[in-house]
């Protein structure tokens, strides 16, 4: 994951210091990934049933780090034929890099659910489950890695605003 923290922290060196001007289509790859991003429904296991918090279940962001992980990884293979390696490639690199480290927990939790619940669980039951599956080291990391994906995104917006600043 380093080199995924370093690529962020020189893209946004880069436009602190002005030495990096997001080219049009940069941008546009910006706009079109943070919409589609933003537009993710959130997902949940079969039969799993609301969460009764406004933030929904952990499993669910699990589950939304996997699908953003595959958009990611979609855009950088339709984009690429386009732009050349740049900070912009390397911030959504980046991003698919970071939120693909929850896939192999996103596989799990799934197989775990799959196997323990044959009916339909209660929110209550639910919560207990999350937290023997999910336990609280685990919970700590996917705090760290959405801080790091956060950061990541932030950058791409500064990239836009930097771009509207100066007008294009």
């Amino acid at each position: 994951m380093s080199h995924a923290v370093e690529a962020v922290d020189a893209a946004a060196s880069a436009l602190h210091q002005g030495t990096w001007t997001p080219a049009d289509l940069e941008l546009s790859l910006a706009r079109d990934f943070l919409a589609h991003r933003d537009a993710l429904d959130p997902r949940l296991l079969p039969a799993m049933p609301p969460s009764p918090s406004p933030q929904g279940w952990v499993t669910q962001h699990v589950l939304w780090l996997e699908d953003v992980a595959q958009l990611a990884d979609a855009f950088l293979a339709g984009w690429r034929p386009w732009l050349a390696d740049g900070h912009m490639v390397a911030l959504l690199t980046a991003y698919a890099t970071l939120a693909r480290t929850a896939t192999p927990l996103a596989a799990r939790l799934a197989q775990d659910w799959a196997a323990e619940w044959q009916a339909p669980p209660t929110q209550e039951q639910t919560t207990w489950w999350e937290e023997w599956h999910l336990p609280h080291e685990q919970r700590r990391e996917l705090d760290a890695l959405t801080d790091r994906l956060v950061m990541t995104g932030a950058v791409m917006v500064m990239a836009l605003n930097s771009a509207e600043n100066a007008g294009q």
